[in-house]
């Protein structure tokens, strides 16, 4: 049963989140049973939310190779075949068994719901073209593997995002369990989504196993009792149900990124140890100094309250900034990662104090390490530290910064590209299936889509037109076949009479199957390149396709096309973004710390941190080391482009949580002692010790996120917890003091109409007068 908590004297601390705390506190019953209540609902209503999520929306839809996509996803045989299954027989694929189960496997997906066409080497031409064109009426030997034990069925899907999923499970279960001869292999991009989809589904149930044993062994540590370790946890059930319970709302108007719920879970709960820690801690310190319980509480809230929702403000600011990328992974990661943040920060602000309230102090003070804790802070370690480094402050800063600058130095040599199936496993199935199917049809390349809007090759003159343009197009380097409404084409050269795509063909002609490439909406080509998707090489050939004239304006699409124009959007909003983060952040900060050099220095010392992860970044996962230590992947040479754009959002927000800790610990002892370097020094006392083991709890969470399978996931996490370590390790206890004692009286100083406007804290004592007060405070230190 809870315990009656006595009033608290009005006559004490006053605004907003005193008010909050007192409300908490008297009506802590309610609060609670409100949390078990949310909690319980929004479980509910999220049930089931893996199934309607996705893993795509990493394309940029307003781009010309984004309205290809869409041009051709209304044509049957529209654009890349989105699955290929790959047929194996002991024998050939020829003999009359293996032959008639292709065929009847065929007409068998031909009825699949949302199948819109099927291709394969025994009923129809697919892919590049040889000297050698065959007649419609014979099995295509493009389709046909080198030892001919394998043949290629395409499938077209008419639906995309998460009823494409729904498709292929139901395509590869019927294709699974039919008899005969043929053992089938699933390769593509429909295969490739889905096993990524299965692969993060159960890396997360792994994080979940890895991570809640270690991080309550942790909490325990932290906390010193095992009530007081279950708060953060009920922070993080509150902020991770009800982010959930969005997601699953979301999911049905728009699609979402399984993603989003991966990274959803790490950071609510790094968020929830931090918030609570922070909180209960200054708790127990305001009790050390003799407040009554009650009055300690509204303390505690209203000085590291303030903390958590100007944290909180700035965490949900930077995530702000994916949401001006025009791609559904980053808005959904954007809604998730905001949602999380506001509801850890209200849920810490309302159940921490309520809790606190309602079990009373037995919660918080039966704290069995205490005699540890307080054996290691009258040490004062952390006090020797920040002195020993601003009695040097040059050499520290050179040192550290030079550190973090050697470290970032691998990042000049980062390749952009796309995750492909490599992004999985090395042992998935997809991994081998995209293998063998380089292996054994190496003239199924990468295809490149060129639509020609609003345009029929109608007549004789429309016709040449397209002709003259096939050939441009096939003879370039790297082209391996090309067809198109009047032909196919190798090295410039058509192969077998030129079509007419205004007659309707005759019986068994070589034109039958190329009346698909006249569309409603237009005509199209489809280009069979050499070079692998995303390499530079697909790149040079995607912009020598562009730059060709053509008999109408053209649009590009295809996996390369789609990777470039992507890119370039996300280049063209970066600076936006970029500058939003940078400006919501000082905004918050020169509220919060009533200085001008402090936020600058807060943003500049990220950014260097930041820059040195990335370096890590591009040694590890593109460079290919340390395997060793953060678990196998596949190497590829590249980035994904959005790696960094989503560990940039994620770590600058997570750094920022620990300096404005570090901030406000040593802004509340500068406002006390008006000496720079002791508030410094008992600024980071304080800080430290949470800062540290909020790290140590965060480390955990990503560390286990590291352990899953899937590149992308991975690479998040290990680029994150290298920003937090460094960030705990090097930044703030070693930059940062450096810093404050190079700058002096700069840290404090405020112009008179800002220091007149802005609202003074009201848990701190008044500053200073003047300017001059300030800096004569300093120089007399």
């Amino acid at each position: 049963m809870c315990e009656q908590s006595q009033h608290p004297d009005r006559s004490h601390p006053t605004g907003f989140l005193a008010a909050l705390a007192r409300w908490a506190v008297r009506r802590n019953r309610l609060v609670l049973a409100a949390t078990a209540l949310f909690v319980a609902v929004a479980g509910f209503l999220s049930s089931g939310v893996s199934a309607h999520l996705g893993a795509g929306g990493w394309i940029a839809e307003d781009t010309p190779s984004g309205r290809v996509r869409s041009m051709l996803g209304e044509a049957p045989h529209g654009g890349t075949p989105p699955l290929l299954l790959l047929a194996r027989t002991t024998g050939s694929v020829d003999d009359a068994p293996a032959r008639a189960a292709g065929i009847q496997l065929v007409e068998d997906l031909r009825r699949e719901a949302g199948v819109t066409a099927v291709d394969s080497y025994w009923t129809g031409p697919l892919g590049p073209v040889t000297k050698n064109l065959p007649s419609p009426s014979h099995p295509d030997p493009l389709l046909r593997s080198t030892d001919g034990r394998t043949a290629l069925v395409a499938l077209w899907f008419e639906t995309d995002g998460r009823t494409r999923l729904e498709v292929t499970e139901r395509v590869l279960a019927r294709a699974a369990a039919h008899d005969g001869p043929l053992e089938t292999q699933a390769a593509g991009d429909a295969a490739f989504t889905r096993a990524l989809q299965l692969h993060s589904e159960q890396d997360l149930l792994r994080t979940e196993l890895l991570a809640m044993p270690a991080t309550l062994v942790l909490l325990l540590l932290v906390f010193g009792s095992v009530p007081a370790a279950l708060l953060p946890l009920a922070v993080g059930a509150v902020a991770v149900a009800g982010t959930t319970a969005i997601l699953r709302a979301i999911a049905m108007v728009t699609p979402v990124s399984a993603f989003a719920l991966s990274l959803t879970t790490a950071v609510g709960l790094a968020l929830a140890v931090d918030y609570s820690l922070f909180i209960v801690a200054r708790y127990r310190e305001e009790r050390t100094s003799g407040l009554p319980h009650d009055q300690a509480l509204i303390h505690a809230l209203r000085t590291a309250g303030r903390t958590v929702a100007v944290s909180a403000g700035i965490v949900a600011a930077s995530l702000l900034g994916l949401l001006l990328f025009p791609l559904p992974l980053m808005r959904s990661l954007a809604i998730a990662g905001i949602s999380v943040v506001l509801l850890a920060a209200v849920a810490s602000l309302l159940i921490i104090p309520a809790a606190l309230a309602c079990f009373g102090e037995r919660l918080a003070n039966r704290d069995i390490l205490a005699r540890r804790r307080r054996a290691a802070r009258n040490a004062a370690r952390w006090r020797a530290l920040a002195t020993a480094v601003m009695r040097r402050p040059l050499t520290v800063f050179t040192v550290t910064s030079g550190l973090l600058l050697l470290l970032a130095l691998p990042f000049r040599d980062v390749v952009f590209s796309f995750s492909d199936e490599q992004a999985l496993p090395p042992h998935s199935p997809v991994v081998r299936a995209m293998k063998d199917l380089r292996t054994d049809f190496p003239q199924v390349g990468t295809e490149v889509d060129v639509v020609l809007p609003n345009w029929q090759p109608t007549g004789r003159d429309g016709a040449a037109r397209l002709d003259a343009y096939a050939r441009r197009l096939s003879s370039l380097p790297g082209v391996q076949g090309l067809r198109t409404a009047t032909g196919t084409y190798l090295d410039g050269t058509p192969l077998g009479p030129r079509c007419a795509p205004s007659a309707a063909p005759a019986p068994n002609s070589p034109c039958t199957g190329l009346r698909q490439f006249t569309l409603s909406s237009g005509t199209w080509l489809a280009i069979s390149s050499k070079p692998r998707p995303y390499s530079p090489q697909s790149i040079e050939l995607l912009q020598s396709i562009r730059a060709q004239p053509a008999p109408a304006p053209a649009l590009t699409g295809g996996v390369a096309a789609e990777f470039l124009d992507t890119r370039t959007v996300v280049f063209q909003r970066l600076p936006g973004a970029l500058a939003a983060v940078a400006l919501g952040t000082l905004a918050l900060l020169l509220v919060f710390t009533r200085s001008l050099f402090l936020p600058v220095k807060a943003l500049l010392s990220n950014v260097l941190s930041l820059t040195a992860t990335f370096g890590g970044m591009v040694f590890i996962f593109q460079q290919g080391h340390l395997r060793w230590l953060v678990g196998d992947f596949i190497a590829t040479g590249t980035t994904d482009l959005m790696l960094p754009l989503i560990a940039f959002f994620l770590a600058f927000g997570l750094s920022m949580d620990y300096e404005i800790l570090l901030l406000a610990r040593i802004s509340e002892a500068y406002h006390r002692t008006r000496d720079t370097t002791r508030a410094t020094a008992e600024g980071l006392q304080a800080a430290a010790p949470l800062f540290t083991a909020s790290a140590a709890v965060v480390l955990v969470v990503l560390l286990a996120l590291a352990a899953t399978e899937v590149a992308m996931v991975k690479g998040i996490a290990v680029i994150v917890a290298l920003s937090v370590l460094l960030d705990a390790a090097v930044i703030r206890p070693l930059l940062v003091p450096a810093v404050m004692k190079l700058a002096g009286a700069a840290n404090w100083w405020l112009p008179a109409p800002l220091r007149r406007r802005l609202p003074h804290p009201p848990d701190l004592p008044p500053p200073p007068r003047t300017t001059a007060s300030v800096a004569a405070a300093d120089a007399s230190a």
